[in-house]
């Protein structure tokens, strides 16, 4: 049977191809349309200059300098050769974390371009090559499971893993507690149990407070989670024989299985944050019962 040409071009993505077109995309100079008044003087029908730019050459104008989590770089350009952005373009066959890496320096110049005021009260339009822009990425992320979350305070666009405990959880509680949990899903730390450690570490200072509501409501969980905070090296020394806390199974615990228990200690304190967060909610379903 003839396949349709809309399954000839699903059967043929790629990721190497998906860049590309990404690349061509964010490069086009017709992608963002910048009016300048031409003042008092100007005739009437003909009130603007009007100027053109890619994505990339308008983010790099205007906004890259004052960018909170430029780092070090002073341009995009900078920042394509830190983050070796040419080799992934061209490679044939780019590895998940250099796709990442591409889709992510893209979602913070398509999200963060937006935040841009211009002087002299110029404005700027988007034109159909940023909805391309946004349509390709977003297709890409869906074939690699992933989604993007914006952190204003932090000038941040992560690309992490879809999760829906994880996107749950992050609704419910702070936006500083919020980064930290989407963080700790981000491909960068795999593997990095130090990071892993500190973000935990966190985490538990916050159910720390709500301990006794937890245990109120799963015994199980609560005890669990502070078991496992308090006896795989995360708030004490459990590897050095020197240190009153020493265990020695966790000494001899291989960092990768001791990587693996940290991520089970993180789902599950995911679920304790979303059943402390359905107490509230039991509360007003009460309150709704009551006029029935």
């Amino acid at each position: 049977m003839r396949k349709t040409i809309f399954e000839q071009i699903r059967e043929s993505i790629s990721f190497s191809s998906g860049i590309q077109r990404l690349e061509e995309l964010i490069n086009d100079r017709n992608g963002i349309r910048v009016e300048i008044p031409r003042g008092i003087f100007a005739i009437e029908g003909d009130d603007f200059d009007t100027k053109y730019y890619s994505l990339e050459c308008f983010f790099d104008n205007f906004k890259f300098k004052t960018w909170k989590s430029r780092g070090t770089c002073i341009s995009c350009e900078d920042m394509r050769e830190t983050l070796n952005i040419e080799e992934i373009v061209e490679s044939d066959n780019p590895s998940f974390e250099d796709t990442i890496t591409y889709c992510e320096y893209v979602a913070n110049l398509v999200k963060l371009h937006d935040q841009i005021q211009l002087n002299e009260e110029a404005s700027f339009y988007h034109t159909d090559v940023i909805i391309a822009i946004i349509t390709n990425l977003n297709s890409i992320l869906d074939w690699l499971n992933q989604e993007m979350v914006f952190f204003e305070k932090e000038e941040q666009v992560l690309i992490v893993e879809k999760n829906a405990a994880v996107s749950a959880v992050a609704e419910c509680v702070d936006k500083e507690l919020a980064y930290q949990i989407v963080k700790y899903n981000h491909y960068t730390l795999k593997g990095d149990i130090t990071k892993k450690k500190d973000i935990l570490l966190k985490l538990g200072s916050e159910l720390e407070h709500k301990r006794k509501q937890l245990s109120s409501i799963n015994s199980q969980l609560e005890t669990n989670i502070f078991f496992m905070l308090n006896n795989l090296n995360i708030r004490h020394n459990n590897r050095s024989q020197k240190d009153k806390n020493y265990k020695e199974y966790v000494a001899k615990m291989t960092k990768n299985k001791l990587e693996e228990w940290y991520d089970e200690l993180y789902q599950m304190m995911l679920l304790a944050m979303l059943e402390l967060e359905q107490i509230e909610r039991n509360q007003k379903i009460n309150e709704l019962k009551t006029n029935f």
